[in-house]
């Protein structure tokens, strides 16, 4: 592990232990710095702010999951978005229920919606999908999943990854079914657009 990257780990894990006693707005750089015995400097040679440190943690333990895997089932790349989640989730609920700001639910959005594309991209595989449709559809999902990330952290996970997985299974199904019923007015590629995901 680079020097770089022990730094940075302990800058989150800094910032953890204080979302346990503080609200995510009341926590400055100056409380983050202090807290792991490093100098500001040290701090912004690293991150450009606090709401940087947090979508940098947000890809070092969510995506970085998802990235080192090969998932066969979109269960799957749920499962483990939310897993990952729940093994923090003081800090989650803390960041999601108080940011100012909307930049790690877009987060959740650009990542979700370049991995719904890749599975589509390999399930087509030679097969021409059409880039409207597609794009459509990985917006329909990527924002769905998003909202309902956020929704989960606003309810204080109560529910278990495993139930909310459960429960976005059905929702796929359904709408696959309904999907299929117009499939035979779409071309094969269009129709494939949205197969993938209960592959």
């Amino acid at each position: 592990m680079s020097d770089s990257l022990i730094t940075k780990r302990a800058i989150a894990t800094s910032i953890k232990e204080l979302m346990r006693k503080k609200s995510f707005p009341k926590i400055s750089v100056s409380d983050i710095v202090q807290n792991c015995g490093i100098n500001r400097q040290t701090f912004y040679y690293h991150f450009k702010d606090k709401y940087d440190l947090v979508n940098w943690i947000y890809y070092d333990e969510v995506v970085a999951v998802i990235r080192s895997k090969r998932f066969d089932d979109w269960n799957e790349i749920v499962l483990a978005i939310l897993t990952s989640m729940n093994r923090e989730q003081h800090f989650y609920k803390n960041v999601l229920n108080n940011i100012e700001q909307n930049t790690l639910q877009n987060d959740f959005f650009d990542v979700t919606k370049k991995i719904i594309t890749e599975r589509m991209d390999a399930f087509a595989k030679d097969k021409e999908l059409d880039r409207k449709d597609k794009d459509f559809v990985a917006d329909f999902y990527a924002y769905g999943l998003a909202g309902i990330i956020v929704q989960w952290a606003h309810h204080e996970m109560k529910e278990s990854p495993e139930q909310m997985v459960r429960r976005m299974q059905y929702f796929i199904k359904d709408n696959s079914k309904i999907l299929g019923e117009e499939s035979q007015r779409m071309t094969e590629p269009k129709s494939m657009a949205l197969n993938f995901l209960i592959k």
